[in-house]
């Protein structure tokens, strides 16, 4: 009975194992595909996985990297706000956390922001366009006044098109954000 069980355990702990391996993975697929050091992602997966915060010297020996290099990831983590630092208490010794929500409420306002920006920067093309329409009919027949408003005109639907992709992108997000606060808050109770 108790091999039985001990079996049952050792292949929970391997399928765990893999289902954690393959998160770490995808992690470091994206920040690749992004052009940056996959390393970066697996510290970030490390820390946030993590139930306890882990110390720098934790990190680097399950890393393989040493504590100089790691420190560059962690400045880069904690600077983007996806990991916190906190001191242990009566030492020097610094301790990094993460939690996903931080995270993905940092990630939503960065998106917010730049629909904001994506907005303000369609204000000054329809404006450019508006008036152009005011302009005097010699002056809109001239090649440098076609040309601009061929220029403007495709900037616009790219930008136009750009702020219904992130408009509608962020209303999702916000909705799986509520719906995903709702199911963390069913597991905690």
């Amino acid at each position: 009975m108790l091999g039985n069980w001990y079996s049952m355990t050792m292949v929970s702990d391997e399928r765990f194992a893999q289902l954690k391996a393959s998160f770490v993975q995808t992690l470091e697929d994206l920040v690749r595909f992004r052009g940056s050091d996959p390393m970066v992602a697996r510290i970030y997966a490390m820390i946030v996985l993590s139930p306890e915060p882990l110390t720098q010297e934790q990190i680097a020996k399950s890393t393989g990297y040493s504590r100089s290099q790691i420190s560059r990831y962690l400045a880069n983590l904690e600077e983007r706000r996806m990991i916190t630092k906190e001191s242990m208490p009566g030492s020097r010794t610094q301790l990094y956390g993460g939690q996903t929500m931080p995270f993905l409420d940092s990630f939503r306002v960065a998106l917010e922001t730049a629909e904001r920006f994506i907005k303000s920067r369609m204000d000054v093309i329809d404006h450019i366009l508006d008036e152009w329409e005011n302009l005097p009919r010699t002056v809109k027949e001239t090649p440098e006044a076609r040309k601009l408003k061929e220029v403007v005109s495709v900037f616009s639907a790219w930008l136009g098109s750009y702020q219904d992709l992130l408009s509608d992108f962020n209303q999702r997000f916000n909705e799986r954000l509520k719906d995903l606060e709702k199911d963390l808050l069913l597991l905690k109770y």
